[in-house]
Order: structure tokens, then sequence, then C-alpha cells
């Protein structure tokens, strides 16, 4: 199984390097419904200059399906995307795009928190030279995008977890808290 270490030291490997290891494994940790089909499409708004990290994502497998990369720009449809990655400097068309998506069962990542509000799924952030991560589940569950709670026992934080003493939307909740709903989750 794929392992995502919580931080990661961004000074030793470039910044866009290790954001596409950590949603390519992001994907493993996802069930991804049947209509999905055989190719996960990934889109990424990212500056050019970033793109190759993603684009050697291209034939990867994710289950029983092969990663397929798409470089967006403002103005390009999502339409088709399994993941949608927006990085902070292509943010201008983010709102159309997450639109787009709607309803859609999509993987939505960002690099800014505050899209968190706004419906995304998870954020990479830059946090102390190190790469961590925030989980929406209330965004994921209103799409049906289920998320796996080995990939929650890794976030930084989880907002909008439901459960018996249920934390709010965009509230974090401290970790014990959380390990304790994932592992009752994970035994389910």
């Amino acid at each position: 199984m794929a392992r995502i270490a919580m931080a990661h030291e961004a000074d030793a490997t470039p910044e866009y390097k290790l954001k596409s290891a950590f949603i390519y494994n992001f994907a493993t940790f996802i069930d991804w419904p049947e209509k999905t089909g055989k190719t996960l499409t990934l889109c990424v708004a990212a500056p050019q200059a970033e793109m190759e990290y993603f684009s050697s994502l291209e034939g990867k497998p994710v289950g029983d399906m092969t990663v397929a990369v798409r470089h967006l720009e403002e103005g390009i449809s999502a339409e088709g995307c399994r993941i949608l990655f927006v990085a902070e400097s292509e943010s201008d068309g983010f709102d159309d795009w997450l639109s787009e998506v709607g309803d859609e069962q999509v993987l939505t990542v960002t690099e800014s928190e505050k899209w968190l509000k706004k419906g995304v799924m998870i954020a990479l952030l830059l946090q102390d030279k190190r790469i961590v991560f925030d989980v929406n589940m209330a965004a994921a569950k209103e799409v049906g995008v289920v998320i796996n709670s080995k990939l929650l026992r890794l976030a930084h934080k989880v907002y909008g977890l439901e459960a018996p003493d249920e934390v709010p939307a965009n509230k974090p909740m401290d970790k014990p808290a959380a390990d304790k709903l994932t592992m009752d989750k994970s035994t389910q």
C-alpha cells in the first residue's frame, strides 16, 4: 500500500515534485466509484515550469486504473477530471473549474486553506518548511468522495467529520478525537 509522510521537508526536493507525489498518494486512498473507468484523469493548473513533476505521474497505476495528466489553463474545461489540483498561482480560474466539476465525484486539491471553505477537499500547505495537508470531509461527503481513514490519520487537520460527538464543519478537531473517529470507521 502507498504511504504518505504526514509532513515532508520541502528543502531537499523541489516543492512541486513533493506535491505531485502527495497527490498521487492521495489517489490511492480514495475509494473510486466503478464509473471512473480505467483512466484516472488528474487535471493540473500549475505553472508550466512545474508540470514536469505532474507529467511524471502519467501511466502510473492507481488500483485498476491508470493516471492520465491534463494541464489546465484559464478557459480550459475541467470536464472529465477525477482529481483537480489548482496551484495558488493559478487560482484565477478556480471558481470556474470548481463549479464545472460541481456534484461530480472529483477529488479537489489546492494550496490554500481558504479554499477549504469553498468546497475543496484537500489543501496542501507549506508550514515551517514542511508540506502538510488539511482535509475537508464535509466537502468530500457532499459529492460522494470516500476518503480512506488511513489518509485522515495523516492529515494535519480534519474538518467536517460527523460523529456521535459531532465536530462542526470547518472546525479542526484534536488528533485524539480524529484518531478515535477514523479508527471507528476503519472497523466498520
